[in-house]
């Protein structure tokens, strides 16, 4: 009897088992399109109300097939005259950020830092976690009414869990904790784009409930980069 049920344990444990993170965040990268696009849009950051309180254009260069895999990210302010670039390379060793303001070179960048105060990181627009080498899967879970697998990225003390797609690997959403377990914000997929004949975010809604705040990426304009 006590040897049928360490089989029957055996198999309950087996079953439970989590694919690595590291698999299921190749499976999703995996998904992003391989021909150079490039992007533009606006980043809003919207009262309670819905009042636009802060708009910056957003271009992006995203050249996700490369080896590695690259992307230039320029933010412009209109009424201030602020000018961010952030140059990405992800690397198989760790990721490397060039930063710059007003064409300035800034050392010691950290991809959690907020945009111009907007409560979204360069981390959040550029999907920097698909590349985190410290996450862990933590469960499955349903989102929108599909299998997805949860996957845990660390943010100093803070965490990022991220639902993807078992079947597609698609990005379904995200949602920052804090220590306590508390949401920070949430990364909310509003719609979403074919490409390449692949599937990507195109519009984001960052939502922070303790501040009532929202930022929302809106993408305008997807377009091939000539090589």
């Amino acid at each position: 009897m006590a040897l049928i049920w360490f089989f029957i344990c055996a198999a309950m444990l087996r079953a439970e088992e989590l694919p690595p993170a590291q698999d299921i965040l190749a499976f999703a990268r995996a998904q992003l399109p391989k021909q150079p696009i490039r992007m533009n849009g606006a980043l809003k950051e919207r009262a309670e109300n819905g009042f636009v309180k802060k708009e910056l254009t957003v271009e992006m260069d995203l050249n996700w097939g490369a080896a590695p895999a690259s992307a230039t990210y320029r933010i412009r302010d209109e009424k201030t005259d602020l000018f961010q670039i952030l140059e990405i390379q992800w690397l198989p060793g760790g990721s490397d950020f060039q930063y710059s303001e007003n064409n300035k070179d800034v050392p010691d960048f950290n991809p959690n830092t907020e945009i111009a105060g907007l409560g979204v990181t360069w981390a959040d627009l550029s999907f920097s976690f698909l590349w985190s080498r410290d996450a862990e899967t933590v469960k499955t879970d349903k989102k929108l009414g599909k299998d997805c697998f949860v996957i845990s990225v660390p943010r100093g003390t803070n965490r990022l869990l991220l639902w993807i797609e078992k079947e597609t690997g698609r990005v379904f959403g995200a949602k920052e904790e804090n220590a306590a377990g508390e949401q920070v914000k949430e990364l909310k997929v509003v719609s979403v784009k074919e490409f390449d004949k692949l599937w990507m975010v195109k519009d984001l809604d960052i939502i922070r409930p303790s501040e009532k705040g929202r930022t929302s990426l809106r993408v305008e304009t997807v377009e091939p980069i000539a090589q």
